[in-house]
């Protein structure tokens, strides 16, 4: 061997060899990342964490341009500045110690109306409250939200709010964050649930970050898709990783203290308080179920009143700062126009400076209803925003109102009342939503007080059961069997404890076939016949075949079959029946595998006796009835299609 050859074998030999461990490496690496999954870790966390990013994002400029336009409409035109939370203290002047009476007309007003302007010229989907709208989106739009609702309810919302319509801020930030993991899922064509699981996710980051919740927010997205105690797991873990970016996107600039302050020196330590509590938590529910037939009364009464959607915002904001100026002289105390605007400044006062210090039982009692009133009138007139927070404040004011009646009554049992102002917001909105375990954990995320979770179960639990027929958001669905997200997956079940004998019509016409019926005589019984499939029976009426209507059509158009061609020719060859003491779920694979709209059905005892046809319509129909409760009806159609 010469030189030349010695030398190529050597280096195909060492390619082989590098090309083996190559090999190997890669084969390894792929068994890796199979065997943990680690692809889908790693899709699922760079896609929530890009839908965490924006949604944090979009909570900081949502904050920035409710700032600005609080500097605008409250500065400029009301000449006042109204109360925040402690832990989002105003960076705006309060220019006056009383406010341009007017003014607290036009501002909300002129913030309506822009506001409408924007909702009603360019994306109707954005008027009221935002989360609502995702919710739907995830049961009936396949995740899909337009690319132009979010910043269009960011900026209508922002108008509302700051102009001193009675709205909150999660729905729009849960909408900006809903869109953006729509639009993601859109952009990489992925399922349809996996775009419904970046919408959740999207709606968790926005709530996490504009609340400080971030396990909160998670929960939440999860919870709020039911209205019934029922949770979405799938979106659990997504949510997690969007909510944690998220949260920490937006307390980078404004801190990661929690939103309420001065809260943390109350607990539980008097359990003859309980039944206070329980009294709390029944009252909670009542004012959820006034809320909500509040609100839907007035939406109707909106949707329904024959003026331009431009200016039925602009009544709805007018009425709103009517309410204020009504609250304020009511009571004397301008802390009454926390009906206005977030309400947060009141519930700051509500929760850390009770008694004297803080706002009087008259005060708490005129902003709890009174805010029943201007939410409903801001959002139900078509203006855009949430109806979680101004939520939190009728709850809060509520539950200060008991417990300060109950401390005046009881004042060793109820020393304090401040926790029930905490424990109040999480009841109502409880309540009001049918979300009890993220409420629960917003509100102790929202006041940093994580030692009250005793009494909160229970009242949270009461409201609950009270208020449980009842929900602000419309869209919700008793359970995931009833969302047309998850309608297909849960068909199997419940068509797997049906029978074919309990929804096949036995007394229904149907046109049987002789082995020999001749092809003209075949033509003349099936042209007056609305059957799909045709039995082909011997004497005793035992099954010995079948063809379809497709398949008579194929043979008509073949030329010169005239009665060369008999039924048994056309039969099939092999038999294709059900039993009556078979399960639906085997009759429609059966269907559907051999692609047909009719079967027959044949007895239980091995005759192969024809007792009639199951037809798919048969099946959906009973489907359908099982679903709604109601006993699937024996005789559907004689079409058979």
């Amino acid at each position: 061997m010469s030189s030349e050859d010695s030398s190529s074998s050597s280096t195909a030999a060492a390619v082989r060899i590098a090309g083996q461990a190559r090999d190997a490496v890669t084969n390894g690496l792929q068994d890796v990342v199979d065997r943990f999954n680690l692809r889908h870790v790693w899709y699922w966390l760079g896609l929530s964490s890009l839908v965490g990013l924006v949604g944090g994002l979009g909570a900081l400029a949502f904050k920035w341009l409710t700032e600005q336009g609080t500097r605008l409409f409250w500065g400029l035109i009301v000449g006042f500045g109204p109360g925040s939370a402690g832990g989002e203290p105003s960076s705006y002047p309060i220019l006056g110690s009383s406010p341009w009476i007017p003014g607290l007309i036009l501002a909300p007003a002129l913030g309506g109306l822009a506001s409408a302007f924007l909702v009603f010229r360019f994306a109707p989907e954005a008027r009221g409250h935002g989360t609502d709208a995702a919710i739907g989106a995830y049961h009936r739009q396949r995740g899909e939200i337009r690319s132009r609702i979010p910043l269009i309810k960011m900026l209508a919302s922002a108008l509302t709010l700051s102009s001193g319509g009675s709205a909150g801020r999660e729905g729009p930030i849960a909408q900006i964050g809903a869109g953006f993991g729509s639009l993601l899922g859109k952009l990489l064509k992925l399922s349809h649930n996996e775009r419904r699981i970046l919408l959740a996710a999207g709606m968790a980051s926005g709530v996490g970050a504009i609340f400080r919740a971030p396990l909160a927010g998670a929960i939440f997205a999860a919870e709020v898709l039911y209205s019934g105690p029922d949770i979405e797991a799938e979106v659990l873990i997504p949510a997690l990783l969007a909510s944690i970016v998220s949260y920490s996107v937006y307390c980078s600039v404004h801190g990661f203290g929690h939103l309420f302050t001065g809260t943390g020196n109350f607990s539980f330590t008097h359990p003859l308080s309980l039944p206070i509590y329980a009294v709390l938590g029944l009252v909670c529910g009542l004012g959820a179920i006034l809320f909500v037939k509040v609100f839907d009364t007035l939406n109707g009464r909106f949707k329904r009143l024959p003026i331009s959607n431009y200016l039925k915002p602009v009544i709805g904001a007018s009425l709103t700062g009517l309410l204020g100026i009504a609250a304020w002289k009511a009571t004397g105390d301008l802390s009454a126009l926390g009906v206005m605007g977030s309400g947060y400044g009141i519930l700051q006062q509500a929760v850390s400076a009770a008694g004297p210090a803080g706002p009087s039982l008259l005060v708490l009692a005129v902003v709890a209803f009174g805010k029943m009133l201007t939410t409903s009138l801001t959002i139900g007139s078509g203006g855009s925003g949430g109806v979680f927070g101004p939520s939190m404040v009728i709850g809060g004011c509520l539950g200060g109102l008991v417990g300060g009646v109950f401390h005046y009554w009881f004042p060793d049992v109820v020393p304090d009342i401040e926790p029930f102002t905490i424990v109040g917001m999480a009841g109502f909105f409880a309540g009001a939503a049918n979300t009890p375990i993220s409420t629960l954990l917003i509100v102790s995320d929202l006041s940093g007080n994580y030692s009250l979770f005793l009494p909160a179960m229970l009242v949270v639990g009461i409201s609950f059961i009270v208020a449980r027929k009842w929900t602000l958001y419309s869209e919700q669905v008793p359970t995931r069997a009833d969302s047309p997200a998850h309608r297909g997956e849960f068909h199997r079940d419940v068509l797997a404890e049906l029978t074919v004998g309990g929804v096949f019509d036995a007394t229904r016409q149907i046109v049987t076939l002789k082995p020999q019926t001749s092809l003209r005589d075949i033509v003349r019984l099936v042209g007056t016949s609305t059957q799909q499939y045709f039995p082909v029976v011997d004497e005793q009426a035992r099954v010995t075949g079948g063809f379809t209507l497709n398949e008579l059509r194929q043979v008509l158009y073949e030329e010169q079959v005239g009665d060369l061609v008999v039924a048994k020719d056309l039969a099939r060859p092999e038999k294709l029946a059900v039993h009556p003491g078979d399960s639906l779920q085997g009759a429609l694979d059966l269907l559907t595998v051999r692609d047909l709209a009719e079967l027959p059905v044949i007895a239980d005892d091995g005759s192969a006796r024809l007792l009639g046809l199951l037809a798919r319509r048969d099946i959906i129909v009973a489907y359908n009835a099982r679903l709604v409760g109601a006993k699937p009806p024996l005789h559907t159609s004689d079409t058979g299609s």
